[in-house]
């Protein structure tokens, strides 16, 4: 759940000595923990044209538009709606740095520093095991598909696919993570989907997968829906991979990443029809609670003393007492406004911040997710469910999740809990778990783990 929960504070520091600086050519920098290249031009009227390029994944361009440049500043906009992208840059040029020294701005404040360097320098991170799916002949017959969520308006547009051979078939539902996925859950420059749809079809298992509402081809508002609405949409996509003559509707389940590993349990309990679940990274503990397991995970992998992570802590602790307890998301921002006063008077925070984090944590999404326990959901899967978790997962780590998982299915008598070892909240092989290493981890998925998988489902499909 890579988008679960970032605190953004970052401070703009002293503005260092400015000297004229041409902002047309090549720059590079890194946002959060992706590379970003910036290419602009500038033509004989002095109009800026130009696009940021997201060097992982897979060189994907970022059109801006609103560009202004001066000797000392830089600014623009820029948007790409599949990637989820919609900000501004705000920066100056550092004579010391050689650089421009800014801020993207979307839902918060994040650094970022543009360098001068030669295209040539920013090569694209390399996919083998997407790249060998891509190249190699394809032996699954696939097809795009759509079904509709009927009570909230919603189309959804998906793939299907599956092994050759007679049917019908078992089949599963990929569910994906948190932020607005299209059916390959494309994050970080993988394409996490594809890779184990490959991996299943192969198994003998049909996949379908689906982009979000309000992502890739499907409608609906993103924006507005909560995890409850994705859960409805997955309802959608069981009940239509039930129906179709080429999948048996007796051998039909789930699995789900990360926000999937919460909807899918939430599915299984409503519909008869689910047959297994498979949970990666699944969140099983409160809301509130799951956002400060993974910031004090990632904040101690960062090298963050224990006094600044206790302090953080104890400040979201405030926050999130007052999301519990309020009526709605508006009575929520209203007390949280409040709150923040003093902090924003005594320089802890700026206004902006301020309201940046509070629109974040009043948002549809947030909200709920901050306010939901996956305990009763849990008690009601009655299903085979296996859960895989990586030791190194930062951002759901299995310490602070597996025991709840036990006690929320400990009536079920089919349960089986993996923790692999050295993987990450992708399940790739890591060096410290941390999402800075994400984009720059060749491998998608690691095999074993995709063993597992598929050699659980096809156990749970064969009769």
């Amino acid at each position: 759940m890579r988008k679960f929960f970032l605190m953004l504070t970052a401070l703009m520091g002293l503005a260092a000595p400015v000297c004229a600086e041409e902002a047309a050519g090549d720059w590079s920098g890194m946002l959060v923990n992706l590379r970003v290249g910036l290419h602009l031009t500038k033509d004989s009227d002095g109009h800026y044209a130009g696009f940021m390029q997201s060097l992982d994944q897979g060189g994907v361009k970022i059109p801006l538009d609103s560009i202004a440049a001066t000797p000392d500043t830089l600014a623009y906009h820029g948007v790409n709606a599949k990637l989820g992208v919609d900000g501004r840059y705000e920066g100056h040029w550092d004579d010391a740095q050689k650089a421009w020294v800014g801020n993207w701005r979307q839902g918060g404040l994040v650094p970022l520093t543009f360098k001068r360097t030669a295209t040539a320098d920013m090569p694209f991170a390399r996919r083998p095991q997407e790249e060998a799916i891509a190249t190699n002949p394809h032996p699954f017959p696939s097809e795009d598909v759509g079904f509709d969520n009927a009570s909230a308006g919603v189309h959804l547009a998906g793939t299907f696919s599956k092994p050759v051979g007679a049917g019908p078939l078992p089949a599963v539902v990929l569910i994906s993570g948190s932020g607005r996925n299209t059916r390959d859950e494309e994050g970080y420059g993988h394409k996490a989907f594809v890779v184990l749809a490959d991996a299943l079809n192969r198994a003998g298992i049909a996949v379908l997968r689906y982009d979000k509402r309000g992502a890739g081809q499907s409608t609906g508002d993103y924006d507005a829906a909560t995890t409850a609405d994705f859960a409805a949409d997955a309802e959608a996509a069981v009940t239509y991979l039930a129906s179709r003559s080429d999948v048996d509707p007796k051998h039909v389940g789930l699995v789900g990443h990360s926000e999937g590993g919460i909807i899918a349990p939430i599915v299984a309990g409503h519909l008869p029809s689910v047959s297994f679940a498979v949970l990666i990274a699944g969140v099983t503990v409160p809301g509130d609670q799951a956002a400060l397991l993974q910031l004090e995970a990632l904040d101690r992998a960062n090298g963050k003393s224990e006094t600044e992570i206790r302090k953080q802590l104890a400040l979201l602790q405030q926050a999130y007492a007052v999301i519990r307890a309020s009526k709605n998301p508006e009575d929520a921002r209203t007390q949280l406004t409040t709150a923040a006063r003093p902090l924003i008077e005594s320089g802890a925070y700026s206004q902006s911040q301020a309201d940046d984090t509070i629109a974040l944590f009043t948002s549809p999404s947030r909200y709920w997710l901050l306010r939901y326990d996956p305990a009763v959901d849990l008690q009601n899967v009655h299903i085979p469910v296996l859960a895989i978790y990586g030791t190194l997962d930062l951002q759901v780590p299995p310490a602070g999740h597996v025991p709840a998982l036990r006690a929320g299915l400990k009536d079920n008598p089919d349960v089986t809990i993996v923790e692999l070892p050295g993987l990450n909240h992708l399940l790739q092989h890591a060096t410290t778990g941390a999402p800075a290493e994400y984009a720059r981890i060749e491998e998608t998925i690691a095999p074993e783990a995709l063993k597992v998988i598929t050699e659980w489902v096809t156990r749970h499909t064969n009769p």
